[in-house]
């Protein structure tokens, strides 16, 4: 009889267990999710890319025919979104704990809720950004992930001001695959220890070997270039129908000071201003200045000339960056645009 009980309870618990897990199984499934609607469009090199939209968060981007994009939840209820390689390790939705053979962006409204990756990291404001963005975003707050060699495998973005839909957590994760990973760790006695002894709360440090595929992070800057913040009844233009540089100083040698001179619509400014600012080839800060209407009214939406200048100390590297970003007073990435202009010192 007691035999006959107990079996009777074991079933009863593997039944409640099966429930749960073909629950959980079918809200996965239930919730996870690809786009309706994708535009295919064919670039002038014969790469096909498709669009992507997502109204609920504003956001919109191109991405290759070799990438999905999936709209998911974390625990929670916490919204994501990923664009990933098809032929990704492990299955999504993919968050910041992931395969170093993983390529990926995770786009996360609400934040991520956990701990962030271990390793190097630094702040963007002392890494400098090294992506091409059309918005602004906080560099104190955002970090860069390092391998041991400097290179970057990761970074989280986090918005200066966040778009209307997105909370004060919320930020953009980005994953570039990783050839031959290896995790080691280095004691607090300076000494390599097994991972298994591994404490970083007690001081050891945990380091990345390994080399990032540069395929995937061309893909992946590919797709954050295209990236932008969408708002409901604002015609965004484009950049080239906004702003114009009289002197051609793209790919040109640039000294201290440097005049910059040429006309956008009044629009693009605030109060008659605008800023600028001039980065050397590690995407570093060289100083800030602003451009500033000339003898017109800049409340129109009419083409009006500007000028400017901006001081510089020549720096280590040859190459660099000239940003004009537009007079956004309201800091919203939506209202962003910023047109970057390689240069030479």
């Amino acid at each position: 009889m007691l035999l006959l009980f107990i079996n009777i309870k074991i079933m009863k618990y593997t039944y409640y267990i099966l429930l749960v897990l073909l629950i959980f199984s079918s809200c996965k499934e239930k919730s996870e999710k690809e786009p309706e609607t994708e535009k295919t469009e064919t670039t002038p090199d014969g790469e096909s890319l498709k669009n992507y939209s997502s109204p609920d968060f504003q956001l919109r981007f191109e991405y290759p025919d070799n990438y999905k994009v999936i709209e998911d939840s974390l625990p929670g209820k916490a919204p994501v979104i990923n664009v990933f390689r098809k032929n990704n390790p492990g299955e999504p939705p993919f968050v910041i704990h992931e395969d170093f053979g993983n390529a990926y962006i995770s786009f996360l409204p609400r934040g991520y809720g956990v701990d962030g990756p271990s390793g190097v990291q630094k702040s963007l404001e002392e890494f400098g950004n090294p992506l091409p963005l059309s918005f602004e975003i906080d560099k104190q707050k955002s970090r860069v992930y390092l391998l041991n060699n400097g290179e970057l495998w990761g970074l989280y973005l986090r918005f200066a001001t966040p778009p209307e839909t997105w909370s004060e957590y919320g930020g953009i994760f980005v994953r570039y695959k990783v050839r031959d990973f290896e995790a080691r760790c280095k004691s607090s006695a300076n000494k390599e220890i097994p991972m298994e002894e591994c404490d970083p709360l007690g001081g050891d440090e945990i380091l990345y070997f390994g080399k990032v595929e540069e395929k995937s992070k061309q893909e992946i800057d590919g797709i954050i270039k295209s990236l932008w913040f969408s708002r409901d009844n604002y015609d965004r233009k484009e950049i080239s129908d906004l702003i114009k540089i009289e002197l051609a100083v793209r790919g040109k040698t640039i000294e201290s000071p440097l005049e910059i001179k040429g006309e956008a619509r009044g629009n693009w400014f605030f109060e008659a201003t605008a800023p600028v600012e001039l980065l050397d080839g590690n995407f570093r800060s060289l100083g800030r200045s602003y451009i500033e209407v000339v003898g017109s009214n800049w409340m129109t939406e009419e083409f009006v000339a500007f000028k400017g200048s901006i001081d510089f100390k020549k720096p280590d590297t040859e190459n660099g960056y000239l940003l004009l970003k537009n007079g956004n007073a309201s800091g919203k990435p939506e209202l962003d645009r910023i047109l970057r202009i390689p240069v030479k010192f």
